[in-house]
């Protein structure tokens, strides 16, 4: 038997973003979330205690290597972060100040990788200590962060082949936490991989126009939820803020990263959400045990003790993007991007024009 976890409120921190060019910029953008933590924690706490934040993808380092189109080696020298490193000590403060759980996003060092950068979701726990971190393991061509498959081999080696490998989950006091950021939330299988681990609470963090609007963030969203009988906080990013020419005043753009976050029960219902893109909060109620009964109970809408698993995976049997294949930047993405369409055609999956 575990211990009863009482309801609580969880806080979606939507945050605007101010471009920055160097790893000690991202100051500004770790104040602001700060302040925006104390307001929450004081308003949201009004009805039930809050015991677990999130903000979005970028919120602290913004999205300066897609924008800028900086090498993964670049970037890895003059703006990733460690883990545990000062940005998450400044963080971790928050969380012992309001006895809160806080989740979040970096791009980030690996000591293992020396010239390649992840981009990182960690959890901090109330002693405000990294308890939790999970390595996106699918990126856009654009990006230029490494995931564990581009080193599927030497990650293999040092973490294993298992799902704590690939799809971590933080076991912690008020449930079982895990999630990952951007296109990731695209694929049902990574959510599955952490729900069949044993996770309870999704994060999803971040996803820009022009697909928030068309409603793919709202579709994806429900579907990851309700596919796995989980809660699910989708955290967007606010208004972006980009540097001007010499002496003139920076571009807003609130606009520019969709906004719309939302809190979606385990039934997939929207809880909470809101229609803003720049500067606020959601919050909903998470009730762990109502989750749990639910799970161990219900005939419908509690799909994965239905998987026929030795069904499905044969589905992955064929290797589609290849493991190993370190692209670190636009150009070489690309090409490998056009090879697995020619190999998606050859074996009968897509259809050639020609």
């Amino acid at each position: 038997m575990t211990d009863r976890i009482d309801p609580y409120m969880a806080v979606a921190l939507q945050t605007k973003v101010q471009h920055v060019a160097t790893r000690e910029d991202v100051r500004v953008n770790i104040t602001h979330i700060g302040n925006m933590i104390d307001l929450v924690c004081h308003i949201c706490s009004l009805e039930l205690p809050v015991k677990l934040i999130t903000f979005g993808e970028g919120a602290i380092q913004g999205f300066v290597d897609e924008i800028l189109h900086l090498s993964c080696e670049e970037y890895t020298r003059t703006m990733a972060a460690d883990m545990p490193g000062w940005e998450t000590d400044l963080l971790g403060e928050k969380a012992k100040q309001h006895g809160v759980y806080i989740l979040g996003q970096l791009k980030t060092k690996n000591p293992d990788f020396p010239d390649r950068f992840f981009n990182t979701v960690f959890l901090i726990d109330p002693a405000g200590d990294v308890i939790w971190t999970h390595q996106k393991n699918i990126v856009l061509f654009v990006e230029h962060s490494t995931t564990p498959h581009d080193v599927y081999d030497a990650w293999v080696e040092k973490y294993g082949d298992g799902l704590d490998a690939f799809f971590p989950v933080a076991r912690t006091p008020i449930g079982n936490i895990a999630g990952s950021v951007g296109v990731e939330g695209a694929f049902p299988e990574s959510y599955r991989g952490f729900a069949l681990n044993g996770a309870e609470i999704f994060y999803r963090g971040s996803l820009p126009e022009p697909w928030v609007n068309r409603d793919i963030w709202d579709v994806q969203n429900r579907a990851r939820a309700l596919d796995n009988t989980a809660y699910l906080i989708a955290t967007n990013t606010g208004s972006l803020i980009m540097p001007s020419g010499p002496d003139a005043p920076p571009t807003y753009v609130d606009g520019a990263l969709g906004g719309r976050s939302m809190i979606v029960g385990y039934k997939g219902e929207v809880m909470a959400s809101t229609p803003e893109a720049g500067d606020c909060y959601v919050s909903a109620e998470v009730n762990i045990d109502a989750l749990r009964h639910f799970r161990e109970n219900a005939r419908f809408q509690n799909w994965i003790p239905y998987l026929r698993s030795e069904i499905y995976r044969k589905i992955y049997d064929a290797t589609i993007w290849p493991a190993n294949a370190q692209p670190g930047h636009d150009d070489a993405a690309a090409k490998v991007f056009e090879k697995v369409i020619t190999g998606l055609k050859k074996r009968g999956t897509y259809t050639s024009r020609d």
